[in-house]
């Protein structure tokens, strides 16, 4: 019996420290929020690379702290008249080192989450802090201000945000989206579209038009 009894004890001690490893490998991951790898948005086959879009969007903090899943946020309808869904690879790092990896999907017209995924900081810096004047915060209520643009197709994309930036005028962007007005061609042959994330009246949105289109905003 005194055997038996310590055997138990053994046992009980073995899963109460296996419990007490896993939670604290669940904190762990959960301090450090998920980096995403990928991300593609569409239906079946016919999908397109929005990484960098994803990224920047949740490392903005969303709106309201969420990314809305839809065809103007993710850059475009790749399968027109599908349900489409967005499908997020992510990994984060083990509390005693090295990474697992989580798949993450939302259906069109879903929101994502952003206090999960891990968040750029650097990428704050040009938000209106807290505590910052309110004057200030009023004055730039009407202003418009080009947060990112990303202008090719599924992955094969270039950074054009100073580009639009100097194409601004009077608190306004107006231009035909071609390759000579965004300096160059990041993926020859291809349809390509411009994406363009901005804040206007204190909110963030982002469109997209196709190569040989007017963009105008606001």
């Amino acid at each position: 019996m005194k055997l038996k009894n310590r055997c138990g004890v053994v046992v009980i001690t073995m899963i109460i420290l296996g419990i007490g490893t896993l939670f604290s490998t669940g904190m762990g991951a959960q301090e450090e929020g998920w980096q995403i790898m990928r991300a593609d948005y569409g239906f079946k086959n016919r999908r397109n690379d929005v990484t960098d879009i994803l990224k920047d969007l949740i490392g903005r903090g969303g709106v309201n702290g969420r990314v809305a899943v839809t065809n103007q946020t993710m850059g475009g309808d790749p399968a027109v008249g599908k349900e489409k869904s967005l499908h997020i690879m992510a990994r984060n790092r083990k509390h005693e080192g090295g990474f697992v990896e989580r798949e993450f999907d939302y259906n069109e017209g879903g929101f994502v989450d952003v206090r999960p995924f891990a968040v750029r900081r650097d990428d704050w810096d040009d938000r209106p802090g807290n505590n910052g004047d309110r004057d200030r915060d009023r004055n730039d209520w009407n202003v418009f201000r080009i947060v990112r643009a990303y202008y090719g197709v599924q992955g094969r994309t270039v950074n054009v945000t100073d580009l639009l930036r100097s194409h601004a005028r009077d608190g306004m962007l107006n231009l035909v989206v071609t390759n000579s007005v965004l300096g160059g061609d990041p993926a020859v042959g291809a349809d390509k579209i411009l994406i363009v994330i901005y804040r206007y009246q204190g909110n963030e949105a982002a469109t997209f038009v196709r190569e040989g289109n007017t963009l105008t905003i606001p």
